[in-house]
């Protein structure tokens, strides 16, 4: 079965920005399907990943083959089991988001305190901080 991944997922397994990823997609480098980069699309492009593992795709099939149910419930207690997996997954979903938030946050505040400090240098250490800011946005 081919993986589908979405665009960043596809950009940290090649290793470059996600906006790259995006122009190989207009550009027609890489194929999509409902939103998503399929494995074999990617593997084209960039045949240097083709027998790289990556442990973020390695989860993921893990999850995917562990999912399906060796037996099948039924009735009131199908239902109870579902209703109690969709509440643990919105926790944990809820969970991911604030993580996610703070991390927006603490990128953020990064981000205004190395422009200020560039705002304070001279034009070497400008540039240094220029490129680090650089670096860091497009690993984000």
């Amino acid at each position: 079965m081919d993986h589908l991944l979405n665009l960043s997922t596809a950009a940290k397994l090649v290793g470059v920005s996600r906006g790259i990823i995006q122009s190989k997609i207009k550009n027609g480098e890489l194929e999509t399907f409902e939103g998503h980069i399929r494995m074999s699309s990617l593997c084209k492009a960039y045949p240097e990943i083709e027998n790289k593992t990556d442990p973020v795709l390695e989860r993921m099939t893990r999850l995917r083959e562990n999912s399906m149910w060796e037996a099948k419930p039924v009735g009131k207690s199908a239902e109870r089991l579902l209703s109690s997996q969709v509440h643990q997954l919105q926790v944990e979903l809820q969970d991911a988001q604030a993580e996610i938030n703070t991390y927006v946050i603490l990128f953020d505040e990064l981000n205004s305190r190395l422009s200020q400090m560039k705002e304070d240098c001279e034009r070497e250490e400008k540039q240094k901080l220029q490129a680090l800011i650089n670096w860091i946005t497009t690993q984000i």
